[in-house]
C-alpha cells in the first residue's frame, strides 16, 4: 500500500524549518529539539548508541530504523525502543539516505528538513555538542551522488527539500524539488 506523504527531519541547522505537519515523521540520530514530535528514528552510527547508553532519558520509546550490527549493540546494551534492522549499510550513506531510501518504498512524497549538506557545505549537525567527532572530510560530495542515485531508483516518489530562501538547491533528480521558507 502506498502512503501519501512523510517528513525526514535531519541534523541540519535547517531542521528548524520544520514546525510539525501531519504524516509520519522520521527523525536522524536523536533530534535536539525536545519538542520535535517524531514516530520514528533513524540511526546508524555506534557513537549514537554510546551517546544513549549513557544518556538514556533522551530518547523516548520508539521505533528505531537501524541497520542489524547496531540492533544487536542496542538490544545487548538494553536500549529503550523497538530497534528494527530494515536497513543494509552502506559505504558513504548516512542514516538521511537510508531512511529515505525504506520511506520511498511506501510514501509516494517524501519531504526533507534539515539536510542542509544536500545544498551547503556545511557539514555540521546537531549532535556535534552532544558526540565528539573528528574534522569531517568533505562528505557531501560523496553524499550528493547517492542522492542522485537514490531519487533515481524511486522514481515514483516525489522528494521535496526544504530550504530556507535565498538559497540555491542542486538538480539532484527529476523528482526531486525545493520549497523554500
Amino acid at each position: 500500500m502506498i502512503l501519501s506523504h512523510a517528513h525526514l527531519v535531519g541534523n541540519g541547522k535547517c531542521s528548524q524549518l520544520f514546525a510539525g505537519h501531519s504524516g509520519t515523521v522520521v527523525a536522524c540520530n536523536v533530534p535536539k529539539n525536545k519538542s520535535l514530535h517524531y514516530d520514528i528514528l533513524s540511526i546508524i552510527d555506534e557513537k549514537v548508541c554510546l551517546y544513549l547508553d549513557k544518556n538514556r532519558t533522551t530518547i523516548k520509546p520508539v521505533t528505531i530504523w537501524c541497520t542489524e550490527s547496531i540492533k544487536t549493540y542496542a538490544e545487548q546494551k538494553k536500549l529503550p525502543g523497538k530497534w528494527e534492522a530494515v536497513y543494509t549499510k552502506l559505504h558513504r550513506w548516512n542514516s538521511g539516505h537510508l531512511a529515505v531510501q525504506h520511506l520511498a518504498k511506501t510514501y509516494k512524497n517524501i519531504h526533507m528538513w534539515g539536510m542542509d549538506s544536500m545544498f551547503t557545505d556545511d557539514l555540521t549537525s546537531e549532535m556535534d555538542d552532544r558526540i565528539a567527532r573528528p574534522k569531517r572530510p568533505p562528505l557531501n560530495k560523496e553524499w550528493r551522488p547517492n542522492w542522485t542515485k537514490l531519487f533515481t531508483q524511486a522514481k515514483d516518489t516525489n522528494f521535496i527539500v526544504h530550504i530556507p530562501k535565498g538559497m540555491q538547491g542542486v538538480d539532484y533528480a527529476e523528482n526531486c524539488c525545493y520549497e523554500y521558507h
